[in-house]
């Protein structure tokens, strides 16, 4: 434990939160700019949406390594590692393009080594949060963190845009560099104690048997948080299953003008940062497990309204209230596992079962998509993923999530 007592969330949050937030700013620089670049040079839409393919792989690749690694190694030094390396590789192409060589290669093979940075710095900072912050802040914290993201998502393209209309390709990327090593300074100045660093001073098994270690702990002694996993897998499948069919629902079955279906998705974001800021709240009253559960139910229950209304007002005050739900889980949900995993398992806990969530996703997509070419009914579809969405909740109200109660191990966890 810290030396001393923390009260509120302190300077030593605030510093991490100013890191991650100038450190997502310079993600979303690359995200925007990366594929623009490449609609330049080549007026490809193909090469365009390739490149967005491309960020999936180091994910799937470096997830499992990541969490161990956030493990077996000092949290807060792998986040600076992070930043320094997407710094220089996006100084690199800076330079690339300031010479007039940027090859469609090296702009494919950097937005891959890009995208491999932050498969290992989530389950860094997943697991660094509860070092710096008192137990029952834990809630505000992933709050404000998911808040920043919500606000990101929405300013980002906005930021990126703008660098790039004003300044340029390479002034972007130039500060999308830097932004990285801002975000790696900010770190340098972040105490942080001692309890991370007790994986470091373990004995270190192979790799194979940290991850086996990792999921034994995660299907056989806590069932909270095998519970918990699934419930988002499931998720993450119904609601894929009509977002990723969304735009073409709202064009083409109800004709809606792209700046409309650009109205529904800012509702999503607009309800997804009002949700975040109200989850301290809702845990507060509810508790993390009873919040994941019923806002899931609701959620689900409520996105069969979108069947219903076929005005851009009604589809997206549903959809602010859907995903208000939605972030309200997510947060919850980080904080639930922050309170009960053990800080020695917590990197390949977080990366284990964030891919478990994740896998469900692309399925969900093709499931989508074929049910559409072979019913021409996206109604059908919404409702599939609604129902789904809400028998998972009900399902996850039978479960130790419901009850609140804590695994055996959660004792030694903090």
């Amino acid at each position: 434990m810290n030396p001393s007592p923390r009260t509120g969330l302190g300077g030593r949050y605030f510093l991490l939160l100013a890191a991650y937030i100038v450190s997502n700013a310079g993600t979303w620089i690359y995200r925007l700019t990366l594929p623009l670049l490449v609609l330049h040079l080549t007026g490809s839409a193909l090469q365009t949406a390739a490149l967005y393919a491309l960020e999936y792989g180091p994910f799937l690749l470096l997830s499992l390594p990541g969490g161990v690694w956030a493990d077996r190694f000092d949290r807060k030094r792998l986040l600076i590692a992070g930043d320094v390396l997407a710094g220089v590789i996006a100084l690199a192409l800076a330079i690339l393009t300031s010479a007039g060589a940027a090859a469609l290669p090296a702009i494919f093979v950097v937005a891959f080594l890009l995208a491999c940075v932050e498969p290992v710095y989530h389950p860094a900072f997943q697991g660094l949060l509860p070092d710096i912050v008192e137990d029952r802040e834990l809630d505000r914290a992933n709050a404000l963190m998911q808040s920043s993201d919500q606000i990101l998502s929405m300013a980002g393209p906005v930021l990126a845009g703008g660098l790039v209309a004003l300044f340029g390709y390479q002034a972007a990327i130039y500060i999308d560099a830097g932004s990285f090593a801002v975000s790696a300074t900010i770190l340098l100045f972040l105490r942080v104690g001692k309890r991370h660093l007790v994986a470091e001073r373990a004995p270190k098994p192979s790799f194979r048997g940290d991850l086996a270690e990792a999921f034994r702990y995660i299907v056989r002694e806590n069932r909270t948080l095998l519970a918990g996993s699934l419930l988002f897998t499931g998720t993450n499948f119904g609601i894929w299953l009509i977002q990723a069919n969304l735009v073409y629902y709202l064009s083409t079955y109800l004709g809606l003008t792209a700046a409309l279906v650009g109205v529904v998705f800012a509702a999503q974001g607009v309800g997804a940062l009002a949700g975040a800021l109200l989850a301290p709240v809702v845990i507060r009253r509810l508790g993390n497990g009873r919040t994941i559960v019923y806002s899931t139910t609701a959620a689900g229950a409520l996105t069969a309204l979108l069947t219903v209304f076929r005005d851009v007002v009604g589809i997206s005050a549903v959809s602010a209230v859907v995903f208000a739900l939605g972030s309200m889980n997510v947060v919850s949900w980080f904080t639930l596992r922050q309170r009960i995993v053990p800080p020695a398992l917590m990197g390949r806990v977080v990366a284990a079962t964030r891919m478990l969530a994740f896998s469900s996703i692309p399925l969900a997509a093709l499931v989508a998509g074929a049910l559409e070419d072979a019913l021409h009914n996206m109604y059908l579809v919404i409702l599939l993923g609604a129902a789904l969405r809400f028998l998972v909740g009900l399902a996850g109200a039978r479960t130790s999530l419901a009850r609140g109660g804590l695994p055996a191990t959660a004792a030694t966890a903090r």
